[in-house]
């Protein structure tokens, strides 16, 4: 049996992104320090100011490695060619700076996004290439060069690559994700079910009401009502799963003690589980880590809004509470509102995504689902006038 892991819940924030991003523009304004530019493009980074990152990076003649790859972010997201050019700029001017072989890896792992979306896949293999070469545990760089292995029909070649990096002390959900992925690619859809361990090390539970709270009923209805008064409310956010979908990307603050309490909850529901299944030789469960984080978001989605197939980059272990669910969905027989488990198709393809097949779980309030991070799932549309609630949740190492 392993050691218990630590586990801390996140430190609840006093005032929202949006509140402290109005604090540290009025900030810059009076003092145009390097420092003070660089804290407020990564406020910009969060609310999604893209076109904003850029003004204020591109006149800056002494930026910093964060400030680079905060720029080829943002050139990203404008999502046009030009703009493509000028993040692979800044990740070449990323690279040149960077301290340690870490950050010259993320750079690199910036640069071959910039050249796969400039079609340009070889020199993007060979860039992420030397991005695992300089950083083995690099979450990006192992994404990407597993997209172009799978696209290019190369799944052998994914596995070993996967060995290697396991071996070299990776562990880490992109590397998990696409060992499953290859296997899924090659035929071999038993050897994928196992490395995914959905069936193995996932789990449900109905949570007991918390302390000081008669029902779950009660509690749920609070924590709604806190959840959509929210400052940190917001409609979609780039980069995400969610499409159409209302979120809070930190709901954890001193004006949500509901949110608080749920989290202790959670935590304790997690180290429960987590003692259950305890040790042994999966690779996920090898890389269990000694102490992690809680980090908590909410999705909060209308008739139309859903999530794409992905996996939580960051974490370990994930999971979701269902804080409101319609009567339409919880009492349903088709996948509307629904979550499913499986395999995205334009990864692993049609034919093997439909042999290693999908799991559906229907939401309702008060339920939460634990479950490794690296397990590939997708929400659909309701498609109903009430909202859909959850708060989502990653065990993430520290």
């Amino acid at each position: 049996m392993s050691e218990p892991t630590s586990i801390q819940i996140e430190t609840a924030k006093r005032i929202s992104p949006h509140q402290e991003l109005a604090i540290v523009s009025a900030a810059f304004a009076r003092n145009h320090s390097p420092l003070m530019r660089e804290r407020l493009a990564g406020l910009l980074t969060l609310a999604d100011a893209f076109d904003e990152i850029v003004a204020l990076l591109s006149g800056a003649m002494d930026r910093s490695f964060p400030e680079e790859l905060m720029l080829t972010q943002a050139c990203f997201a404008r999502e046009s060619r030009d703009d493509d050019e000028q993040a692979r700029a800044a990740a070449d001017r990323a690279s040149r700076i960077a301290a340690t072989d870490r950050e010259r890896s993320a750079a690199l792992a910036a640069r071959a996004k910039a050249e796969i979306r400039l079609a340009q896949a070889d020199a993007a293999r060979i860039t992420l290439a030397e991005s695992l070469r300089l950083d083995p545990s690099n979450k990006d760089a192992c994404k990407r060069i597993a997209a172009l292995e799978l696209a290019h029909g190369r799944h052998e070649e994914l596995l070993g690559l996967t060995d290697s990096l396991a071996v070299s002390g990776a562990a880490h959900t992109r590397l998990f994700a696409a060992r499953a992925l290859a296997y899924a690619r090659a035929g071999k859809i038993d050897e994928a079910r196992e490395a995914m361990g959905f069936d193995l090390f996932h789990a449900a539970l109905e949570l007991a009401p918390p302390p000081g709270w008669n029902s779950i009923q009660a509690f749920n209805a609070a924590l709604a009502g806190e959840l959509l008064s929210h400052p940190g409310l917001r409609y979609e956010r780039y980069g995400t799963a969610s499409e159409l979908t209302w979120r809070i990307d930190a709901p954890a603050t001193g004006e949500a003690p509901h949110v608080r309490l749920l989290l202790e909850c959670i935590s304790s529901g997690i180290a429960d589980h987590l003692e259950r299944i305890g040790s042994g030789e999966h690779p996920w469960l090898r890389a269990r880590p000694k102490s992690a984080l809680l980090r908590s978001w909410c999705v909060i989605t209308d008739g139309d809004g859903y999530e794409t197939w992905h996996v939580h980059h960051f974490g370990w272990l994930s999971g979701v509470y269902y804080v409101r669910v319609p009567d339409a969905i919880a009492s349903g027989s088709g996948s509307e509102g629904c979550l499913a488990f499986g395999l995205p198709a334009e990864l692993a393809g049609d034919e093997a995504a439909e042999r290693f097949g999908t799991q559906l779980v229907r939401p309702r309030e008060g339920l939460m689902l634990r479950f490794p991070s690296h397990a590939y799932h997708r929400t659909f549309p309701h498609g109903t006038r009430e909202q859909r609630i959850c708060l989502a949740f990653d065990l993430r190492p520290i």
